[in-house]
């Protein structure tokens, strides 16, 4: 693996990224108390105020939105959706067109966004409140 790269996501948790080759990454959320440690390999975006997670899972073929430490996962969308239709999502690493452009509002609302599309559009949908908080 790569070195990491480590940021302080809130006064709980640490964001630890790490590469293992291309696509393949792991994102671990370190807690103070290291009992509520969490990770994922399929990550998007979180939100650093409400510890919600944006992920996909790649064998369901969705997008789903968890807190931090918790399995009860709330799907957002099937990536199979047809508003998708134009968006080049990869039966492996779904989650590589969202990453790195998706973002929280200050509101906590989920702003999905798909870059890299034709060289110009973008994809951009709105969830509200997507860890149902």
């Amino acid at each position: 693996m790569k070195s990491p790269q480590i940021e302080r996501l809130n006064q709980n948790y640490y964001h630890v990224q790490m590469s293992c080759g291309s696509p393949c990454q792991i994102h671990h959320f370190l807690a103070k108390d290291k009992q509520t440690d969490d990770a994922t390999q399929e990550f998007i975006a979180i939100d650093a105020q409400r510890n919600c997670l944006i992920e996909t899972d790649s064998e369901q073929n969705k997008i789903t939105a968890r807190q931090l430490n918790s399995q009860k996962r709330h799907t957002l969308i099937s990536t199979q959706h047809p508003i998708f239709q134009k968006v080049p999502i990869f039966d492996i690493a779904q989650y590589t067109v969202f990453q790195g452009s998706s973002y929280f509002d200050q509101n906590g609302n989920l702003i999905l966004v798909a870059d890299e599309i034709d060289d110009q559009k973008k994809f951009k949908k709105i969830f509200p409140n997507p860890c149902k908080l």
